[in-house]
């Protein structure tokens, strides 16, 4: 669905339209596509004809990749703040992986082509694409890392001391979720959190987790 609203309204919680001149949010939003979405809609699926670059406006989004036997690995969460504001996953002809909505909003979709005719002419604009793309590089290389080099219980105790603070802390995730997040299945997710709760480390509940305590989850991280 198209949205005719103004773009420095409409992209108030983006960095990126902010900081760009009048100019090329006008420029933005004559050539993009202001696309509103549900929670769970598939935007883009991996492997599709692609070619845009994507400006989160309000809501959640997430890409992810989907092996065999239903095996799936989280790329990446987006929101408006996220890398700055603007996401180049689906730069490439073809999508890096499915974008999914997690929560209701809007999306701003630019063809990859206009994207670098304004980015030429906007020094704002430049600067955003290339720190977005840095930073992507640098979060892709730390999943490979993790894949790599840490083993799967290792991983999973990692995600939970990232999500939370202190002991009594809930961490909101299905198993199926937090298998997608370090890249394993559910099945394996399970075994892992059972053996976290008979330690004394977690308390599970339905599509929730409880940290009881930080340093065991420590130790096995």
């Amino acid at each position: 669905m198209e949205a005719q609203t103004d773009l420095v309204l409409l992209g108030a919680a983006n960095p990126v339209l902010q900081a760009c001149s009048a100019e090329t949010r006008r420029a933005l939003l004559e050539r993009g596509t202001v696309r509103s979405f549900e929670a769970a809609t598939l935007l883009f699926q991996e492997r599709e004809p692609a070619g845009v670059v994507l400006f989160p406006l309000r809501g959640a989004l997430q890409v992810s990749k989907t092996a065999s036997h239903n095996r799936r690995q989280v790329m990446c969460n987006l929101d408006p703040t996220a890398c700055g504001g603007i996401c180049l996953l689906t730069m490439a002809a073809r999508g890096l992986g499915d974008v999914r909505a997690l929560e209701p909003g809007e999306l701003l979709v630019l063809p990859r082509a206009d994207f670098q005719q304004l980015a030429r002419q906007d020094p704002a604009l430049c600067q955003t694409g290339w720190s977005a793309a840095a930073e992507c590089m640098g979060h892709l290389s730390g999943i490979v890392e993790s894949l790599s080099f840490h083993k799967v219980a290792e991983r999973v105790a990692s995600m939970l001391l990232e999500n939370t603070e202190k002991e009594g802390d809930l961490v909101r995730r299905t198993q199926a979720e937090l298998a997608a997040e370090v890249g394993t299945t559910r099945e394996v997710v399970a075994r892992c959190l059972a053996g976290f709760q008979m330690d004394g480390a977690i308390r599970l509940g339905r599509g929730r987790i409880t940290v009881l305590s930080r340093e065991k989850l420590l130790q096995g991280a």
